[in-house]
């Protein structure tokens, strides 16, 4: 997935973000068989506009800070429904540089065709994260 937002400032501590998420699915499946080979590939690609709001603690010197991302989108434009929560804490290694920790939900719920074109993928994706984060 690929994300565009254009960003308006609501005030020093929150952000309001609005843009588009293109999702891109591929598979390949192989078989093999004692008389034959087969094999089927399919992909999936659609758009979904986001909209979201970014919360921070205030800047107050202090070297541990918060922020939590949430967004909604798809509205049946392209998935029926989707959203992430993304809060995180960090350590400020550097005025520069910070230590972050978080935890990402990010749910996808999109479906096209019908019968034997039916095509439905409704997964929530989850998981810790780590990273490093450099300001300039």
């Amino acid at each position: 997935a690929f994300a565009f937002y254009g960003i308006r400032r609501l005030g020093p501590s929150a952000d309001l973000f609005f843009g588009a998420r293109v999702n891109t699915l591929q598979a390949s499946l192989r078989f093999n068989g004692p008389n034959a080979v087969r094999s089927a590939d399919g992909s999936k690609t659609w758009v979904d506009p986001i909209v979201g709001v970014q919360l921070r603690t205030p800047a107050n010197g202090k070297r541990v800070h918060a922020q939590i991302y949430t967004e909604i989108g798809g509205f049946g434009a392209g998935a029926t429904f989707t959203w992430q929560i993304f809060p995180t804490v960090g350590v400020d290694l550097t005025k520069r540089a910070s230590l972050e920790f978080g935890y990402r939900w990010l749910d996808i719920n999109y479906s096209s065709g019908e019968n034997t074109t039916l095509f439905k993928y409704d997964v929530l994706t989850q998981g810790p994260m780590l990273g490093f984060a450099f300001k300039f």
